[in-house]
């Protein structure tokens, strides 16, 4: 049992190294793989020989590691001859015969025609999306107005999907998320953010998204963003270990107009977003401004630290 369970291990793809990323060894499995044989391999890191694309900072792929012994995550590889794949990557930690200096046990499991097939499908969707704005131009091109904001939905969901597909359809972050949603929209130097990164369930993702796309355009058209003394807070907090309570407050802007208390994007709003996120989205139109408050699944409580991105002094 202990000899087919050895020649199991031997024949996938799995190697050992030092936290750096020195390969101490390596296996058939892996060489079969990548097509680097074990003395080409041992000895040299790891990262600098398969060329590694990680998915977030190294540093803080280790920061994990450390934290919690395992981490998991796509990664990119050059094979030997030139091949890129995608991998499956679970590394785990190991005291070494130093107590002072771990090990790396590292599997890697090819998923390249996966990907490929994902990102097939993205370029399809995109294509898709496309069609449906153009259709969009050809039966509402009187209504201007209309469907500008149509597009501009439809190009939230586009960030959506790039999100999730870059995530391999797994989580996204809610500061990943915010960061999209203010993009191109030349307002982020006066919007701060406060709160610890925290991780959403793909399927909550559109609805962050599209609630807060609308704040966002809806401030630069009537809100605070409309003049250039203006100013947004974001601030969240998680609680009962899967939930998260999002606040926008505006201030420094004009009195929200009774146009902006009924449109289209307070509609979206308090309907699909909320039915989404299964909760209510409260709006307070206050005299400083607009405050909106709403709450969301997430997919775990992150223990990273407090992020304080653009904060206005």
């Amino acid at each position: 049992m202990e000899t087919a369970l050895a020649e199991l291990l031997a024949h996938a793809p799995i190697f050992v190294r030092k936290l750096n990323g020195e390969i101490l060894y390596w296996t058939s499995g892996a060489h079969e793989l990548y097509g680097f044989g074990f003395e080409n391999s041992v000895g040299r890191v790891s990262h600098d020989l398969l060329r590694t694309g990680f998915p977030e900072p190294l540093e803080a792929i280790n920061h994990t590691l450390r934290q919690k012994g395992i981490w998991e995550g796509m990664l990119a590889h050059i094979k030997a001859d030139g091949t890129p794949i995608w991998v499956q990557s679970r590394w785990r930690l190991k005291n070494g015969s130093d107590a002072e200096e771990p090990i790396v046990v590292e599997s890697n499991a090819d998923v390249t025609q996966r990907e490929n097939l994902a990102q097939e499908l993205n370029h399809r969707v995109k294509n898709t999306l496309a069609v449906v704005q153009g259709l969009a131009r050809l039966t509402f091109r009187r209504e201007v107005q209309g469907v500008k904001e149509f597009e501009e939905r439809l190009g939230a969901l586009s960030k959506v999907h790039d999100i999730l597909v870059q995530h391999h359809w797994s989580a996204a972050g809610l500061l990943e998320v915010i960061e999209r949603a203010l993009s191109g929209l030349s307002i982020r130097d006066r919007v701060s953010l406060v709160g610890e990164e925290v991780q959403l369930r793909p399927n909550s993702v559109l609805a962050y998204m599209l609630a807060l796309h609308e704040l966002a355009v809806n401030a630069v058209k009537h809100g605070a963003l409309s003049v250039p003394d203006g100013r947004v807070e974001i601030r969240w907090e998680t609680y009962r270990n899967d939930r998260v309570h999002v606040l926008w407050r505006e201030s420094g802007g004009p009195k929200p107009s009774a146009e902006r208390r009924s449109g289209s994007g307070t509609a979206l709003l308090n309907r699909v977003v909320a039915a989404e996120l299964g909760g209510p989205v409260e709006l307070r139109f206050e005299d400083a401004g607009l405050v909106c408050e709403f709450d969301g699944p997430t997919q775990k409580t992150s223990s990273l630290a407090q992020v304080e991105a653009g904060k206005d002094t």
